[in-house]
C-alpha cells in the first residue's frame, strides 16, 4: 500500500522548491505519494509544473496565506485520514500544520529552510509572544529537521522551549542532485556552440565574467554588490570585471534593476538575463559564481558550482558560512561592500579555478542529497510505526 504524505508549505519558491524537488522526487520513487497544499498563486501553479508528471500526485490550495485560513485547509485535508505523515516546509508552514493536527496527532516531521534574524524576524507585532505560541505548538511535532547547524543552534536560541522538549531535533544538511548536475555540465559540453553566454553578452575574452543567480531580496546581499561594483570601478577595474544576473519574477526586481540604472558606473558592468529552469549551463560559463547574502539556512547554489568545479565567492553569512567552510572559495564579509569589493578584486587578480576544479570531487561526495535521502527515509519509516 502507498502512503501517502501531506506536505504544507507556504512558498514554493528558491531553496525550498529545489529541495523538494531533489529530496521528495527520489522519496517518490522510493514509493511514497505526495499532497502539496499551498497558497493558491503563480508561485504554486509553477511548482505544480515541475512535479505534475510525478505519479499520483495531488494538489490542494488555500485561499490565501492567512494563518487561520491555512490552518482550516489542513484540517479539513486531515479529516479525511488518507495521510500517514505530514511534512511541512518551513516554521510557519510547520506552525499552521502543528495547530491544525493539535488533536489527531498524525506524525509530523518539520524542515526548517530559514534562520530568524532581526531583518527576518516574525512579521508583524507581538513578536515574542508568536515565537512563544510557534514554539508550543511545534513542539508536539514528531522530529524537527533544521537543514544545517547554524539554523538548528539560531531555532534553539530563538525558540528555547525546544530545548526542553520533547520535540526530538534532527539536523540534516540540505543536498543536491549531483547526477542532474553532471548531465546538464555534460550535454553543454558535448555542444561547445551551446555556450554562448559570453559572446551574447559582449564581453571580452580576459574580462571576469561573475554569476548573481539569487533572488532580488534583502537577504541576498545585491544592494552591497552594487555598492561593491562601484568601488571596483572607482579602483580602476570597471573593465575588468563584469556581472550577469538572473531577473526574477517573484523577488524585488525592478527595485534592483532600478538600482543598478541609477549608478551609471555600475550599470555597464552588469547584464541581467531572464531566469531560467536550469542554473547548471550558466554556472558553467561564468568564472566564479558571487553570494553575498545577508543570512542563509544551508543555500544550495553553491554546492552546485563547486560540484562544477566553479570558484565561489560568498559572505561568511549564517547559513552559508557553514557550506563554504572548508572549501576554497573566497569569503568576505557580510554585509560589507568594502570587504565585498576586496574579494573581487583578488578573484580579478588571480581568476585561476584550479583549486575549485580540484575539489570537485570532494564536493561531489560532500554534498549528494542521496546521504539525505538516506535519513529521509528512515525518519519517514519510523515516524508512521
Amino acid at each position: 500500500m502507498r502512503r501517502r504524505i501531506l506536505v504544507p508549505v507556504t512558498n514554493p519558491l528558491g531553496g525550498i522548491r529545489t529541495y523538494m524537488l531533489y529530496n521528495m522526487k527520489h522519496l517518490h520513487d522510493a514509493g511514497f505519494r505526495f499532497t502539496f497544499l499551498s497558497e493558491r498563486g503563480a508561485a504554486f501553479d509553477l511548482f505544480k509544473k515541475d512535479v505534475e508528471h510525478w505519479d499520483d500526485t495531488e494538489f490542494v490550495e488555500s485561499p490565501n496565506g492567512n494563518a487561520l485560513t491555512v490552518i482550516r485547509t489542513i484540517r479539513t485535508s486531515l479529516k479525511q485520514r488518507r495521510f500517514d505523515l505530514i511534512h511541512s516546509q518551513g516554521l510557519f508552514a510547520g506552525t499552521v500544520a502543528s495547530a491544525a493536527n493539535f488533536f489527531r496527532r498524525t506524525p509530523h516531521l518539520i524542515t526548517l529552510h530559514d534562520v530568524i534574524v532581526p531583518l527576518n524576524d516574525v512579521p508583524g507585532r507581538f513578536k515574542t509572544m508568536k515565537k512563544m505560541l510557534a514554539a508550543f505548538v511545534t513542539r508536539r511535532a514528531t522530529v524537527i529537521i533544521p537543514v544545517s547547524k547554524d539554523c538548528e543552534m539560531n531555532h534553539r536560541s530563538q525558540l528555547p522551549s525546544w530545548n526542553r522538549g520533547p520535540v526530538r531535533i534532527q539536523t540534516l544538511s540540505n543536498g543536491i542532485d549531483v547526477e542532474r548536475i553532471l548531465s546538464s555540465k555534460a550535454a553543454l559540453e558535448s555542444d561547445p556552440a551551446a555556450a554562448t553566454l559570453r559572446s551574447e553578452l559582449g564581453v571580452a575574452p580576459g574580462v571576469v565574467l561573475g554569476g548573481f543567480f539569487g533572488r532580488f531580496m534583502p537577504q541576498k546581499g545585491f544592494e552591497y554588490l552594487i555598492e561593491a561594483l562601484a568601488l571596483l570601478d572607482k579602483k580602476g577595474y570597471g573593465d575588468r570585471f563584469r556581472l550577469v544576473a538572473t531577473t526574477d519574477p517573484h523577488g524585488y526586481q525592478q527595485e534592483s534593476i532600478n538600482a543598478v540604472k541609477q549608478r551609471p558606473e555600475v550599470a555597464r558592468m552588469v547584464h541581467f538575463i531572464p531566469a531560467v529552469g536550469d542554473i547548471t549551463p550558466l554556472l558553467c560559463q561564468v568564472d566564479a559564481l558571487v553570494m553575498p547574502s545577508l543570512w542563509e539556512a544551508c543555500c544550495l547554489l553553491p554546492m552546485e558550482a563547486m560540484v562544477l568545479g566553479v570558484p565561489v565567492i560568498g559572505s561568511d553569512c549564517i547559513g552559508l558560512r557553514e557550506v563554504i567552510a572548508d572549501t576554497p572559495s573566497f569569503v568576505s564579509k557580510h554585509a560589507d561592500a568594502e570587504s565585498l569589493a576586496e574579494t573581487l578584486i583578488a578573484f580579478t587578480d588571480d581568476p585561476d579555478p584550479s583549486n575549485a576544479r580540484s575539489f570537485a570531487e570532494t564536493a561531489k561526495h560532500r554534498f549528494d542529497v542521496r546521504h539525505a535521502i538516506v535519513v529521509l527515509l528512515e525518519l519517514y519509516n519510523a515516524s508512521m510505526v
